[in-house]
C-alpha cells in the first residue's frame, strides 16, 4: 500500500484472509486498497462488511468511518434493468456485467454506455447516466431480426429533432437510430430556422436501412413573391379609395346652372 502498488496488495490481503478469516481488519484495507484504485463498489461493499463484523473498539481505531461512506455512497451507483429476453449479454462502459435476467448492480457513479447482445436480436444501446447515491430502473426491449429493421436517420443540416410515426427518437447528432417492426413508417424532421421535412419510408425484416434527410432554411415573410404582391394590391386598392373620396363632390352641387339641383345625378359630365 505504501509503495501504491494497490492491485499487489489485494492480492496480499486475500491470501491474509485465507490464512486468518478471523481478522476482520483486513476488511478495511481491502476497502481502501479498492477505493484507491478507483473500485468504488467494490470498496463500499468490504466497507460495509467490516462494519458488519467489527467491534465497536476496531471501528474506533480506524476512525472518519462515517466520512469514509460518504465518500464512497457519493460514487455509487445502482442499476436495476429488465428485458424481455433471457441470456443477453450486458456491457457498461465496454465491459460485460452480467447477462439477463440480471440482479441490481452497484456500479460506478456517472455517465456510461450501456448495451444489450443477444444472437438474432437487433443489439440495443442506450447513453445513460448513473445517479450517484441513486438507482437508475430500466426496462428494455430486444427486437427479433426476422421481424424487425433497424432504421439510422441523419438529417442535412444536423442536429435536427427526428421524428418516427410522431414519435420522437432523438436528434441526428450524428444521426438517431431506431428499432422498428417491419412495414411503412414516416419519418419527420425538425430543427429551429428550417422547414419541416418528411419522407416515408418501407423497411424489410432483418435490414439496416440508412436515410438522410434534408431540410430547406425558412424562407421570411418578406421574401415571399405573394407577400408583396399582396402588398401592392393593398397599397393600389387604398390609394384609389382615398382618390374617390377626395375627389367626391356633395350631392346637392353641381356645375349646371343654377348651381343647385334638387335630385341625385345619375351621371357626371
Amino acid at each position: 500500500m505504501l509503495d501504491m502498488r494497490y492491485v499487489d496488495a489485494l492480492s496480499l490481503y486475500g491470501q491474509a484472509a485465507q490464512l486468518n478469516p478471523a481478522d476482520v481488519g483486513i476488511l478495511y484495507s481491502v476497502a481502501r486498497a479498492h477505493q484507491l484504485l478507483g473500485e468504488y463498489p467494490e470498496a463500499l461493499s468490504s466497507l460495509e462488511e467490516f462494519e458488519r463484523r467489527a467491534s465497536p473498539e476496531m471501528k474506533a481505531k480506524v476512525g472518519r468511518l462515517e466520512q469514509l461512506f460518504v465518500e464512497l455512497k457519493s460514487r455509487v451507483a445502482t442499476l436495476d434493468l429488465h428485458c424481455n429476453q433471457p441470456g443477453a449479454r450486458v456491457l457498461l462502459r465496454d465491459k460485460v456485467i452480467g447477462t439477463t435476467p440480471l440482479k441490481s448492480l452497484r456500479l460506478p457513479a456517472g455517465g456510461a454506455t450501456l448495451q444489450l447482445e443477444l444472437d438474432g436480436f437487433f443489439p440495443e444501446k442506450r447513453e445513460v447516466v448513473l445517479p450517484a447515491g441513486g438507482t437508475l430502473s430500466l426496462d428494455l426491449e430486444l427486437h427479433a431480426r426476422s421481424r424487425s429493421a433497424l432504421l439510422l436517420v441523419g438529417t442535412q443540416p444536423s442536429g435536427a429533432r427526428v421524428l418516427v410515426d410522431g414519435r420522437n427518437i432523438g436528434t441526428s447528432s450524428p444521426r438517431a437510430e431506431l428499432v422498428l417492426a417491419s412495414g411503412s413508417h414516416h419519418v419527420t424532421a425538425q430543427r429551429e430556422g428550417y422547414d419541416e421535412a418528411s419522407v416515408p419510408v418501407v423497411l424489410t425484416p432483418g435490414s439496416t436501412r440508412e436515410l438522410t434527410v434534408s431540410l430547406e432554411r425558412t424562407v421570411p415573410l418578406t421574401s415571399r413573391w405573394w407577400f408583396w404582391t399582396g402588398a401592392a394590391l393593398l397599397v393600389a386598392g387604398g390609394a384609389a379609395a382615398s382618390y374617390a373620396l377626395l375627389s367626391e363632390r356633395p350631392a346637392d352641387h353641381g356645375s349646371l346652372p343654377p348651381g343647385q339641383v334638387s335630385a341625385p345625378l345619375q351621371a357626371h359630365f
